[in-house]
Formats: structure tokens, sequence, C-alpha cells
């Protein structure tokens, strides 16, 4: 009956080997047999020759044979939980009569199953139950019967006893724990590597000790080093703090699972005069002990520092002693025989003694249990103090530094037992009896900013040991650590809270608040409580499959504006294993939609920390700085202009993390795109507080400030303007030179006279933020426009780490917006406004030792996850390739041997032509008189520009008339020349031509008239009768349509047309389609290549390998979208390139010089030379024969010298009508001028293209 009853015990699952032997052998066999299924089978043969070598070696036996069953750690399984099932079931209560006692079980072990709370001990029936048991032993097994469902109400006794006399038996050994006890001593193997590189590197000249306990040195990142300097810092200042009390008491420091740590040395060797009547303890597991003592042994550096030294000669308990120093080896699961040593060697438990305990990083490892018992055993002592420092998680163990940590320190096996909050540290050292107003505890990070904790010079010598630039890492490494200091001293009183204890001297006395976490009892909670509205919130959705990991990179626009709301490029930043210089292209758009692949410049190396700056309204944009490493800066400045990169004028000096960002000037007659720039830290370690603003013609030009507020250096700020196009701004935190985050916010201002004012606007932001006041200057941040306001977002602060709930700051309402759905880590990421939402691309960050954390690319909106369709996606990644030397070469680069063959072949960067709206003031008799191109932007052209669409235009016009059309004779040809005849008249219907476009070739129909197309110029109203009602011009034109020669409809598909200039004026009317124009003036076309009496130039100003002469012309640049007119003056030659499948247009020539200018006769296409040149080149052909007769050379030099005259006139008359290339327009005073601004061309101004002054007033007249 009795082993029946053992068979229903165990199928309840309520059987517990070690808690229901009762002393019989062979019972506890027979047990085990009834259940051959469950347990006989995993008692192997070699178990069995243990079993009867005595009762002790029983319990470990079937210990370990239950662990393997249930997947220990052993096995490479996690430690069971607490609360599983087992656990509970075993305490449920058993009904049998004859039910076996778990209690007196226990206390064979010598385990008491008292509540927590409970202190006293039965040491009786202790020491009778468990006389032949090894205490120390038993001990280890505690964690063992975890799994056996004890742990729950396990508690070890305070008064369990040192074994006296001479043991029998071998002590219990635990195979599971004997394991993990291995694994946690692994970690110091780890850790003492990395502090002996921190001795090595960051106290060179100083007395070295850990190198003793180092066989090879090996150098660690600078994040590490940094993070173990500020660990090594914080223990250092806790013991420093300890030792300076004045007192006649004998101090004790006792370092718990102290490991190699040398920290006796460090103070005996280097502080000596801190350390009288100090004695330090160094506690761990035996075996390490062992080892350690036996380098201390060997080594005399270590011995001299230890008058006395003697070892014991034991394999645990008190190891070795010296006049100033203890070793004892035991594991502090059981604390009485450290208890027992402290008090008979070195009587710590009398009035006359200070104590101090210290902990760095090895109660973390124990159970929450465990480690309560060794806080509340400390805090028994009189007059103590504790000293700790470990891991917390400040927002939950999803943050993507703390899963990473977690998961760390689980693949080791070693995992982070009882890992919370600040507060539940704080309130379990309140429970184990420190009192509260007695407890300060603070991060590590907020540590790093304390000023009576490390010294502005203290921070900024580390930047001299190594370079540096890890600093989110560093500060999320910093905010997952704690430094804690309880005190706990005779006749001091701790009744006051600590809300009155602010006043009070406080351990962190330098820290910015008076209490990094407050306490249970607080009535204000460091971290606010927010209190959000469904309309807060922000969803955050990953983007499709693939993913590309990279951080701190910079977003390059698509190179055409149409693309601008269906995709983006991520450049350069670090990759997964190095910094790149290859260019992601995310888009929305749909499968098969022709997608241009973003390009980035072909630097030379990878480059992360740079910035990219999109100028204004166009696909423009200018890449400034970057960095290499931290110590390698970069000064270069990138220009992409229509898709094309070329180097323009290098920073003053080379720098990464700055701010930049567009303004938009106000200069006439259109506004100028120009760059600012503020801040940064250049390669040697200087931190910049210099403005800087960018032009074409004069490059990088520092800007004054006005007054006597100004922002102070920093580096990794975040600014943007008020406005996408305008010329003020907010400037936000950023870093200084000593490694403090700024929590600042100021307000910017360019003036008219090119001078900048600053207003500190903090105050004002952080009384309306009150307790959230910490959250707004930020380092690494990211400012973007939302629907709901400017947005910051990610980065870290210099007071605590940002949360999932105040991660994201509304800048307009100054009110935090919670984050939900997937988790990105907001650190080196990149963000753009698409649409309604913000992308959030590449982010990441290297977790300390723990292992990178990368964020998956997401889309943040207010639109919840199931009502989110998801289309964003990365489509392409591109390689820029390697620089020609034309690109690598500076914008303002002068060859040393100037050679004419060697020199630049490459077209100057062409000057945007001004844009006006068309209002009731507008003269355009003036713009006319001025003879300057000009764009009227979104006129009412009529109906066209929205009915023209493919099939209405075959409906209107009819799908089968024929039309005349230019089909190059190779179907690849791009570019059409009229000069090379590249192509052949053809007729086919319109509806064929139409299909033929739309479906991408690259025909071209210029229409004729519809009655004689060789004699009459053709016109919209009469060649084209179904189309002429939808094309208006506006009424401020109408003079061209009063004077019109033609009004020819263009429509053509991807092909570019030749380079030519047209003797009337002209408007270019776009009806569909987005094109480009390049136009030269006047003044150019000498170096045009237009032979005599044509119209057509051959040169082909789109080729990659244009004529040398194109370097010297001044190009301006026309895009147009539909609603747009261009007016193109008399003889300004231009070219034409679709930006898009298909461009419809209509051209309205019409007549501006007096009607007798003209020649008489057949102008059909409005390129008929004037009567003037046409009579002019007669009058040159008689006096080319009035030299006929003279020797040739005699002829050739006469008629030399007769040309140039005509030159010099020509170019006389150039000048004095105002037209010619380059130049600046001033606005205020101040010359503002570049090829992106209206002011000209910088390199037309070098290269001789003249009058650039002149043209730029002549424009600012129009104005």
């Amino acid at each position: 009956m009795e082993f029946m009853e053992a068979h229903l015990q165990l199928e309840e699952k309520s059987f517990s080997p070690a808690a229901r032997y009762q002393g019989s052998l062979q019972y506890l066999i027979l047990a085990f047999t009834q259940q051959p299924s469950q347990y006989l089978n995993v008692i192997t043969s070699s178990c069995w020759s243990i079993v009867y070598s005595g009762r002790s070696n029983l319990i470990s036996v079937l210990l370990a044979q239950y662990n393997y069953r249930e997947g220990s750690p052993v096995m490479g399984a996690n430690d069971r939980n607490d609360t599983s099932p087992q656990t509970e079931s075993s305490y449920a209560g058993n009904k049998h009569d004859n039910a076996i006692n778990p209690e007196k079980a226990l206390r064979l072990l010598g385990i008491r199953t008292d509540s927590p709370s409970s202190m006293a001990a039965d040491t009786e029936a202790d020491d009778m139950d468990a006389a032949h048991l090894d205490n120390r032993s038993a001990g280890k097994m505690l964690q063992a019967e975890k799994f056996l469902g004890t742990a729950v109400q396990v508690k070890r006794s305070s008064s369990v006893p040192m074994m006296n006399g001479k043991q029998t038996s071998k002590p219990v050994i635990d195979p599971a724990k004997q394991h993990r006890d291995e694994l946690i001593m692994d970690t110091n193997k780890s850790s003492i590597v990395s502090k002996r590189s921190v001795e090595k590197l960051y106290y060179a000249g100083q007395p070295e000790y850990f190198r003793y306990f180092v066989n090879k040195f090996k150098r660690r990142s600078p994040l590490i080093n940094r993070g173990y300097w500020l660990r090594m810092k914080a223990i250092e200042y806790g013991v420093s703090r300890f030792l300076s009390e004045r007192t006649a008491k004998k101090k004790i420091v006792i370092n718990l699972g102290c490991g190699y740590d040398p920290l006796p040395w460090l103070f005996l060797g280097k502080q000596p005069q801190l350390c009288q009547n100090t004695v330090f303890v160094d506690v761990d597991y035996p075996e390490l002990m062992q080892q350690k003592l036996s380098v201390i042994d060997k080594t005399e550096q270590l011995k001299e520092l230890l008058p006395k030294f003697t070892r014991t000669g034991k394999e645990s308990g008190l190891l070795a002693s010296s006049d100033p120093y203890v070793a004892i080896g035991c594991d502090l699961i059981n604390l009485s025989p450290l208890q027992e040593i402290l008090q008979d060697h070195l009587q710590a438990g009398s009035g006359s003694v200070a104590i101090l305990f210290t902990s760095e990083v090895s109660t973390a490892y124990m159970e929450r249990e465990a480690s309560q018992a060794v806080f509340q055993w400390a805090a028994t002592f009189d007059d103590v103090r504790f000293c700790l420092l470990e891991q917390h998680l400040p927002d939950g163990p999803d943050h993507p530094f703390a899963a990473t940590m977690l998961a760390h320190f689980d693949k080791l096996r070693t995992p982070l037992r009882a890992a919370g909050t600040m507060e539940d540290m704080k309130a379990r050292f309140v429970s184990a009896g420190f009192p509260e107003s007695g407890t300060d505890i603070r991060s590590l990070w907020e540590l790093w900013s304390d000023p009576t904790f490390l010294s502005a010079e203290e921070r900024r010598a580390l930047d001299r040991v190594e370079p540096f630039d890890e600093w989110e890492e560093f500060a999320l490494f910093g905010s997952h650590y704690f430094l804690l200091v309880a005190e706990k001293e005779p006749n001091k009183n701790y009744s006051q809270t600590s809300v009155h204890r602010a006043s009070r001297a406080s351990f962190f006395a330098g820290s910015s608040r008076a209490s990094m976490v407050s306490s249970p009892s607080s009535d204000r909670p460091d971290v606010p409580q927010y209190h959000f509205t469904a309309s807060d919130v922000v969803d955050a959705h990953e983007i499709l499959e693939p993913h590309d990991y990279r951080r701190f990179t910079a977003i390059i626009p698509p190179a055409f504006a149409e693309s601008s709301d269906g995709s983006v490029g991520l450049h350069g930043g670090m990759g997964t294993q190095e910094r790149l210089s290859s260019c992601n292209t995310y888009s929305s758009f749909e499968a098969g939609h022709a997608l241009e692949p973003i390009i980035g410049p072909p630097i030379r190396n990878g480059i992360m920390c740079h910035a990219v700056t999109k100028l204004g309204s166009t696909s423009n944009c200018v890449l400034t700085g970057g960095r290499t490493s931290p110590d390698k800066a970069s000064a270069e400045s990138w220009l992409r202009l229509d898709g094309k990169w070329r180097r323009v004028q290098d920073l003053p000096t080379g720098r990464f993390r700055h701010c930049a960002v567009p303004l938009v000037l106000p200069t006439n007659p259109r506004p100028a795109h120009t760059v600012l720039m503020f801040g940064g830290k250049t390669g040697d370690g200087q931190v910049l507080d210099e403005w800087l603003i960018w032009t074409g013609e004069t490059g990088w030009q520092q800007v004054a400030i006005k007054g006597e507020e100004k922002p102070a250096a920093r580096f990794g700020a975040t600014m943007i303007t008020d406005s996408r196009e305008g010329t003020s701004g907010v400037l936000i935190g950023g870093m200084t030179s000593a490694g403090r985050v700024l929590n600042d916010f100021w307000h910017w201002n360019l003036e008219r006279d090119m001078t900048l004012t600053c207003r500190n606007v903090t105050t004002r932001a952080t009384a309306f933020l009150k307790a959230d006041a910490c959250i707004l200057g930020r380092f690494g941040a990211q400012l973007v426009r939302s629907p709901q306001g400017i947005l910051m977002i990610g980065g870290i602060t210099g007071a605590r780490m940002l949360t999932r709930q105040d991660e994201i700051l509304n800048m307009k309402t100054l009110r935090p917006q919670p984050l939900e759905g997937s988790r990105p880590l907001f650190v080196g990421h990149s963000v753009q406004d698409v649409d309604d939402s913000i992308l959030i691309l590449g982010g990441g960050a290297t977790c300390f030792s723990f292992g990178t954390s990368w964020s998956r690319s997401c889309l943040l909106n207010r639109t919840p996850p199931d009502s989110f369709q998801m289309i964003w996606q990365l489509q392409t990644t591109q390689e820029a390739g390697k620089p020609t030397a034309e690109q690598s070469k500076p914008f303002n680069e002068t060859p040393k041997n100037p050679n004419p063959s060697t020199q630049s072949l490459a077209l100057p960067i062409p000057t945007p032509i001004p844009e006006q709206t068309l209002t009731s003031t507008t003269s355009f008799p003036t713009i006319i008189s001025a003879s300057l191109p000009i764009i009227f932007k979104s006129c009412d052209l009529g109906r066209c520009t929205s009915l023209w669409t493919t099939p209405y235009l075959k409906s209107a016009v009819g799908a089968t008339r024929p039309v005349s059309i230019h089909s190059p004779t190779t179907p690849s040809t791009s570019t059409l020349s009229f000069a090379s005849k590249n192509f052949t008249y053809t007729t086919q219907p319109f509806g064929d031509f139409l299909d033929a476009i739309d479906a991408g070739q690259h025909l071209y129909l210029r229409s004729l008239s519809s009655t004689s197309p060789s004699t009459l110029p053709t016109h919209l109203a009469t060649d084209f009768p179904a189309l002429a009602p939808d094309f208006t011009l506006p009424p401020q034109l109408s003079l061209a349509m009063d004077s019109a020669h033609s009004s020819p409809l263009r429509i053509s598909g991807p092909v570019n047309i030749w380079l030519h200039f047209d003797i009337h004026a002209n408007l270019l009317c776009q009806i569909r389609g987005t094109k480009r124009l390049l136009l030269f003036p006047p003044s150019d076309v000498s170096h045009l290549g237009f032979p005599p009496s044509a119209s057509s130039s051959p040169i082909d100003v789109f080729a990659s390998d244009p004529p040398s002469t194109l370097a010297q012309t001044t190009p301006y640049e026309a895009i147009l979208h539909p609603g747009d007119v261009l007016f193109v003056p008399p003889m300004w030659p231009h070219t034409a390139q679709p930006l898009t499948d298909t461009s419809v247009a209509v051209n309205v020539f019409f007549r501006n010089l007096m009607e007798k200018g003209y020649a008489a006769g057949k102008d059909v296409y409005g390129n008929r030379d004037l009567a003037a040149y046409e009579k002019g080149r007669k009058d040159l052909a008689k006096i080319i024969r009035a030299f006929d007769g003279l020797p040739a050379e005699v002829a050739g030099f006469y008629l030399e010298r007769l040309g140039t005259e005509l030159v010099e006139k020509g170019q006389g008359l150039m000048r004095s009508s105002a037209i010619g290339g380059g130049g600046g327009a001033a606005v205020g005073g101040a010359s503002i001028s570049g090829p992106l601004s209206d002011g000209g061309n910088g390199s037309a101004g070098q290269n001789g293209g003249g009058g650039g002054e002149n043209l730029h007033h002549t424009y600012a007249e129009l104005g």
C-alpha cells in the first residue's frame, strides 16, 4: 500500500525526490520504479553505482537526474520559472494520511521553509537533522532545489552553523548548479580583460594591477573601453567617499563577487592615504578565489602591499589574510560562513567597525530571493553602507538595448535573474532594512554629466586617449546600469522622507536632481506619467521585406521631381560590416513601375554622420562633411544637379555631425536656394560654433552673429527652418566638447544684411514642459515636418533615457506622442516625410559588448495596423562607382600648369532661370525689352492641361490623320541632331504616333501647316481647330498673340532636341509632362559651334564628353511643369530634354523687333536671319573680294584685323546691352550668388563669360 501511495503521488506530479526523502534508501528506489516510463529510463547504470555510496550522494544523484529530465542548464536549457505549475502543485497539499512531510526533508538539507520575512531559526532541529551534511555543499544545492518546486518558500537560515570537527562524508555536489556557477565565474574572464584594456590605455603612467590577472593584453573597442572606464570610476567613487569619511572606527570594504578585480591594490597602491585602519575583503566562489590567490602568491608587486600575507590552506572559507586584506571563498547563497568569518576574524559585528559592501554585477546573477537575502543580511550590521552597480531596465525588456542585453546573458546561460527598474531596486533596499532617505540611486549616464562625479576636463581627457564617437551607444549603456549607495549609520535620524531630505547632503551631491529615482511613496515620479488620448498615439508599421541594415546615414531625394512623392534614397552610413558608399532606393511604387535608382556621389570611401540638404522645392541637393573614423572628418561638398553629382567647394574644415538646412533667400526677381550650416566636430576633436552659408560662386562663407546671444559650440544638434522656404528656424540640443548633452532651444533668423540673430528661448520652452524639460535638449535627434507639426524623433538626452512614451516630441504642442507597434531604435536613424506619414530609415546601435541591435525601417502614422496596408519597400542598392578625375577635383581648384588640352571639358553648372507668378501688375513689354528668359509659373492655359491626354488627342485630332514626324535612323538614338541629320521625316497616322511615344519610342512631332507646310508657318487655330479652344494664353501675355508668327504644337517621346536659336521671341507653354531646357545668352554663340548662317549647332550639350568650348559658356536652366510658360528671348540658343516619357507643348513665336528688321520673304520655321545679317554677309563678301590680287599672307593679315574689329565691336554692344553670364544678385547690400541662386554661375565668372553683374542687375530691375 505504501508503494501504491507513492505511485499516486508521482501521478499527481507532487513527487519531489529530495523533499520526500524519509531516510529509507529502498523506499526511494522502489518509488522510482513505480513509474519506469517517466523516471527509470533517465537513471543510467553509472548513477546506480553511486546511489549506494551514501545518503547525501543519493540526494545529489536524484537532483541531477531530475534536472536532466526537466531540461536544466546542464543540458543547455533555461532555468525553470519559480512560478511553474509543478512548483505550485508541490505545495497544494496532500490529502493522504501517510503523506511525506517536505519540511522535515528540507531540514535534512539545512534549509528553512520560513516566510521571507522570518529571520528566526530553529537551530536545534537543524543541527539534529543535518548532522552529517556539509552546510556549504547543501547551500550550493539551493538553486537546484528550485527545479524540485521548493524555491518559492525556501529561505536559508541565518543561523546555520559551520560544521565542527572532521566530516566523514563528501560534500553534496549538484552538477546543474555547479555548471551554472562555472558559467558565472567565466564572466569574470571577459570583464577583467576589458578592465585591463582600460587600465593600459586610460591610466598610463600609473601603477598597473589588472595586468597581473590577464595573460595577454587585448585592446577593446572605444565603446567598451569607455563603458568599463565609467564602471570602474563609479565603484572607485563609492569606495573613495567611504574611505574619506572621518571616523575613529575600523573600516572594512567587502567586495562581493570580486572576481579578479584588484580593488584593494587600486587603493593600497594608488591612494594609501585613504587606507589607514582599513581592511579590504575579497569574496567569491572558492575555486575562483583560489586562482586569484595563486596569482597574488607569485606576484611580488601584489604581495608587497599585503604585509604578513598568509594562506590558510583551506579549500573554502577563510583562504588568506594579511594586515589590510582578507580573502574568503564562499557562495553567497549560504551567508553563514561569511558572517562567521567577518565576526570572528574582523569583529564586524562590533560597534567599532564601519562596513562598505560593494557589488559590481555579481548579485545580478542570483535569484531575486537569494540576492534579497544578501541585502537583508547586509542591513543587519550596525554601521553599514552598500555600493551596488548593476543592470536595470529603464524602459522594460522590449527596449532594443535591453532585449539585446538580456539575450546576451541568456545565451551565456547566466541570465540576469532580477533585472527591473531603479525604482524597484531602491524599494528592495528599503524593504531589506536600509532607510529610504539613506538610499540614493543614479544611472551611470546621469553620473557621467554630474560635475561632482566627473569634471569637464576629465571627460575631455578621455577623448585624447582614443577617438570616440559612439555617444548614443555609450548613453544607452550608461542608462541601463545604475550605481546605488545605501547607508545605515547609528545615531542618525532617517525618519525624514526623501522629499525633505533633498536639502541634506546627498551621496550624489552634485547631481542635477535631488534624486534620480523617487521613492515609491513620492508624489512626483521622475519619469512623468502622461495622460494620452488616442489622437496622441503614433503607430509604427514595418516596411516590406527585404531589409538592409545601416545607421548614421543621410536621405537623398530622387533626382527628378516626378519621383519625389514615391521614392527616397538612403546614402552611406555604417553597415553590418563596414562604412558604406552605396545608396538604397526605397519606393512606394507598384511592381513594374519604371524606377530610376537614386545614386550618391562617387566618394572615395564609405562615409557616415554626413548631411544631405535638399535645395527647396527642387530635386537638387548638396552633400556635406561626414567622417570615416572619428579622427578623419571630410571637408568635401558635392552638388547634385539634374541627377549628376559634381564636387564643389570644400568646407573650411572637415566636420561631421553638423547641422545643414536649406535657405531660400529673397533675391530678385526669384528666390535663391542656399545652404546654412552650423556646428559639428572636426577630426582633431574640435567642436565648432561657426555658422556658414554656401553659394556656388563664393563657396562657404562665415556668417556674422549680430548681438551678444549666440549658441555655444556643439555637435550632434538638430536644426530645421520654420517653413519649407524661409530664412529662420530653430536649433535644439547637441553636445559640448566635454561630452554633455545641451538642454537648450534657440531661434535664429538670417537678416537681409546677411547677419544672423539668435534668441535663446529655452526658459519659455522648459517652463511649458515642466517635469518633461529634460526631454527637450537632445543629441542625435531628427526633426521632420508632419501633418501634426514638426516632430523631434529619437536621440539621447543628458538626464535619462527616452522611453516609448516620449521618444517623439511634437514641437508645435511641446507634448510627447507615444509610440505603438514595432519598436525601432531611434539611434542613427534618418527621417523623411511622405504623404501623411514619416518614413524612418535605418538606425541601430552596438549595445556595448552584448551585440548589435538593428532597426527595421518603418512608417509612422496614425493609422491602426489592422487598417493600414504597407506599400513601401527597398527596391535597389546602387554603388556610385569611382569618381572621375573631374568629379574628384574641388570645384575651385586651379591646375598648377593650365593647359587647354587638359582643362575641364564639363559644362558649367547651369543657373536656374527666375520664376514669376503672373499678376495684374506684370509688365510683359518690360520683360520683353530686358531680353532675359523668365518662367511664368502655373499659368491658366485653359482646359488643355487637364484634357490633352492620349485618348482625347486621338479623338479631337483624329487617330488616322497623317502627321510628319522626326524618326531617328537608329531607334536607340536619344538626341536628334539637325546638323548630322540622324533622323528622317516620316509620315504616319496621328494615333499610331501617340501610341508609339507612350510606348517609349524616340519620336518627335513639330506640327506643320495643314494646308501649305512648305510655305506657311503653322498655327494651332488653323491646323488643329478641335484643340484650339482648349488652349488660351493669359491676358497678361496677349502681346505675343497680337504679333504672333506661328504657334506650333510639339509632342515628343523621350528624345532630346538639338541646340538651336530662334529669330523670333518665343513663349513655350508646357501642357503635359515635364521638360528641361538649357539656354545660353547670345554672348556664348561663338563657343557653341554654330556654322555661319546656321541656326542649329552640331554640339550635344547633354553628351558625357562635350567639347572644351562649353567650359566658356554660361548656361541657364528651366524645368517646366504643366501650366508653366517659358519666355525665350530672340537669339538665345537652347535645347530641350524631356524628363517624362511624353511631353506636349505649344509654342507661340512672335515678333518683338521693328518690322523692317526681319528679312523679307518666306519664313516657315521662324529661323530666317534678320535682314541686317543677310545684308551684312553680302557686304562681307564684297570686302573679301576687295583683297583679291594681294598675296595670301597680306590679305589674311588685313582680313584678320578687320575680323578683330568686328568681334570687339560686337562684344562692346553685348556689354552695353547688359547681356552676359555669371555674377550675383544683390540682397540687402550683400552679394548672394551661385549656381543655385538667381545670381549666376561661379565658373562662368572665372572663365570669362563676362557681364554677369550687369545681367543680374538687369534681372533685379525687372523686380
